[in-house]
């Protein structure tokens, strides 16, 4: 039987791990907003290799939109054995111009939505006759893991900083069966500023802010990705992927 994932967001970086975990022969359940084209292209490459994709739109701000979503996955597929969390709003915001509700609106997609559908999946993740059971794995950000916040996207880190917290709770509290890290990323696209790219002086940019002088390379997260996938004695950990960023200064302004 195919192993199978659930994975949210397959806009930018989560499309490249979608095909990625696609040719490792996974069923893939796919969480998304917006990008109905990305999912389009992913069933298309899944369909030639003969692999699956469940599509569900969700609003990760709002609960009842996928809170039932790993029952769903398990009653179609029969398993449940990953599930990575790489969705995330980031948007920039000052102490001045956040308000209870932009506080409120990303401790919900980035930390509540991790820890309801960790919950409920691991329900069924704990039904599989391997060990590990079951793995997740969390996207943070380099800043919030180091402790060294860049300025002006307040509601975004601190929800962040909660995300770094919560894979270390999750990792303790489903132990010895399911395994939880994180991977937390530097520079890799332009950021999505206003519902674009930010690409104006992005070169510069990476040149300045980065120790390597280069953006994190996808081949790199996908190779950390598979590491997860394969370590069996490995969790509550935080993989730093930023390009020695965090040796450097702060983040995007």
């Amino acid at each position: 039987m195919s192993k199978v994932a659930i994975i949210t967001g397959v806009r930018r970086i989560g499309f490249y791990i979608a095909q990625f975990l696609i040719g490792q022969g996974y069923n893939l359940a796919v969480l998304y907003k917006d990008s109905s084209d990305r999912v389009g292209d992913l069933q298309t490459y899944a369909e030639r290799l003969r692999k699956k994709i469940l599509p569900f739109k969700v609003d990760l701000s709002n609960p009842e939109t996928y809170r039932w979503i790993p029952k769903a996955v398990f009653d179609t597929f029969g398993r449940i054995d990953l599930l990575l969390n790489i969705a995330s709003p980031f948007g920039k915001k000052s102490l001045e111009e956040t308000s209870e509700g932009d506080l409120r609106f990303y401790f919900s997609t980035i930390v509540e939505a991790v820890f309801i559908l960790s919950k409920e999946s691991a329900k069924y993740m704990f039904l599989n006759g391997i060990i590990p059971k079951g793995r997740i794995i969390n996207f943070g950000d380099w800043a919030t893991v180091v402790g060294n916040p860049y300025k002006s996207f307040v509601p975004y880190l601190i929800a962040k900083g909660g995300l770094d917290t919560l894979t270390k709770v999750l990792a303790v509290e489903l132990a010895p069966d399911i395994l939880v890290n994180e991977i937390a990323l530097g520079p890799v696209l332009p950021p999505m500023l206003e519902n674009r790219e930010k690409t104006d002086h992005w070169l510069d940019y990476i040149s300045t802010k980065t120790l390597l002088k280069r953006p994190v390379a996808i081949e790199d997260i996908l190779s950390a990705v598979d590491f997860l996938l394969k370590a069996k004695t490995l969790t509550g950990e935080v993989i730093i992927l930023d390009s020695g960023q965090r040796f450097v200064g702060k983040g995007y302004t």
